[in-house]
């Protein structure tokens, strides 16, 4: 039996994979060894991926054909159709949670009043390649399916590190809020879903071995090189808190690692 999709990409590069999902800055994220300062510096980053995100799902769904046969909910189509629908709720609530986070820790202003990074662009860059037009979608499904196994990877082993005997009021955020709800069931359930969806595209249209199967493993080595890259160096990030001070063009902003 052929291996699915999922497995055969997971399978590329296992050195790659760990070092884009077991990055120093999670175990520093962890273990509340990470400054504010970097804190805030990756969180208003990743703020501005989840609003590309938001772009990327759109583009996807607008490539999606959507059936109108009476048997339309059981066609690959609508699948993709209806998970990207709820990826897009999805995306929605955790931006909320971003900023309703980041307001209740005062720090609102400070990390929505940056410009995307070189490796933010190098991802928003990444979404708009894997959504052109001349892009089958599984290319994108592959694309979206990576970003987001790697996500559950890197907070799950995040987890990992957390004392366990640590009590609610002493974890600080990225403890009591964002590891959690990263490695949470409830998202594994969602990368799970992508990850079926994908695998049935890969299936019933795409041999192993095609040119879609090698557009999808060089998409997959691609999200792993800029995922990797993305993780801040917990040494080196710094975060301008006056960003304000500066004129459009001059403002500073989070340090292009």
């Amino acid at each position: 039996m052929p291996p699915s999709l999922t497995s055969h990409l997971i399978h590329l590069d296992p050195l790659a994979l760990k070092l884009a999902t077991q990055h120093p800055f999670l175990e520093a994220a962890a273990t509340k060894s990470l400054p504010v300062d970097q804190l805030k510096a990756w969180l208003a980053q990743d703020r501005l991926y989840a609003l590309s995100y938001t772009n990327f799902i759109g583009s996807l769904i607008a490539k999606t054909p959507i059936p109108t046969t009476s048997d339309r909910e059981t066609t690959l189509e609508w699948r993709a159709a209806d998970l990207l629908i709820d990826c897009l709720n999805n995306i929605r609530t955790e931006i909320k949670l971003f900023e309703e986070t980041a307001s209740s820790e005062g720090w609102l202003e400070e990390i929505s009043d940056v410009h995307p990074n070189v490796h933010t662009r190098a991802y928003q860059d990444l979404f708009a390649g894997a959504a052109a037009p001349q892009k089958p979608l599984i290319v994108g499904l592959a694309v979206l399916w990576a970003t987001e196994e790697c996500y559950l990877r890197a907070w799950s082993y995040a987890k990992s590190k957390i004392d366990l005997s640590l009590s609610s009021k002493e974890k600080d955020v990225m403890q009591r809020t964002f590891v959690p709800n990263w490695s949470s069931p409830e998202f594994q359930a969602l990368v799970r879903r992508i990850g079926g969806l994908l695998n049935k595209f890969g299936s019933e249209r795409a041999e192993e071995d095609s040119w879609e199967w090698q557009e999808c493993e060089h998409a997959f080595r691609q999200v792993l090189k800029v995922e990797k890259e993305f993780w801040p160096d917990v040494k080196a990030v710094k975060f301008h808190p006056d960003a304000k001070t500066h004129s459009k063009d001059d403002r500073k902003v989070v340090n292009e690692i």
